[in-house]
């Protein structure tokens, strides 16, 4: 499945990358956010749901070359109940390769590791995303919107239940102002993870992204 993902994405690029010549760019993202996780997998509460929220701070560098890409993430931040009884550090890092067949459409494939930390116990998700972003304007080429979709293609988890379905998406508005070398970004996404045999994971997130760079 992760292969044919891979080809499906370099088999709809070739068009943009047909012919075309230039040098790789860098782009830099840095992101500010908010996070709330409602949990009741095995792990995370014993005796029923869980609802951790928190600051984190995150980034994304990227080489763009030819119509495609190939970024790392990182993402991390301390989580807590509202009375402070349940405190856990949540980590994400993935390595995305992104293809552009055409300017308003973007599709990627990736790892992708998302870990939340105490001093007695990790819970740790790893799987494969394919995601698909489209990108249209608002008013004008410097104000637009975009949604992005993804899903798993393959997932684990440290849990006895094992990891059954994850999906997510993300939806936000990007300024590009005239003339500036950066460009904003406020976004907001939600990912949810489930386990075999019962429980499962939401994850939302507000943040607001100052990005350097082409995209």
């Amino acid at each position: 499945m992760k292969t044919i993902g891979v080809i499906g994405i370099l088999a709809s690029a070739l068009p943009a990358v047909a012919g075309a010549q230039g040098r790789p760019t860098l782009a830099f993202r840095g992101d500010a956010g908010f996070v709330w996780v409602r949990s009741d997998t095995a792990a995370a509460a014993a005796g029923g749901a869980v609802r951790l929220r928190g600051p984190v701070l995150g980034g994304e560098g990227r080489v763009v070359f030819n119509g495609f890409a190939v970024g790392v993430g990182l993402l991390s931040g301390t989580l807590q109940a509202a009375d402070q009884t349940v405190k856990r550090d949540l980590i994400e890092g993935r390595l995305v390769v992104a293809a552009q067949p055409v300017p308003w459409l973007e599709m990627s494939v990736g790892p992708f590791v998302r870990a939340y930390v105490t001093d007695s116990v990790t819970e740790r998700w790893v799987f494969w995303q394919a995601r698909a972003r489209v990108e249209a304007p608002i008013v004008t080429a410097s104000l637009t919107s975009y949604v992005e979709l993804w899903r798993a293609l393959s997932s684990q988890v440290n849990l006895v239940a094992g990891a059954g379905r994850v999906q997510g998406g993300e939806a936000g508005v990007v300024y590009r102002p005239p003339q500036r070398p950066f460009w904003l970004r406020l976004a907001y996404r939600v990912d949810d993870a489930a386990v075999r045999v019962g429980g499962s994971q939401t994850l939302e997130e507000i943040s607001v992204s100052v990005v350097v760079g082409a995209r």
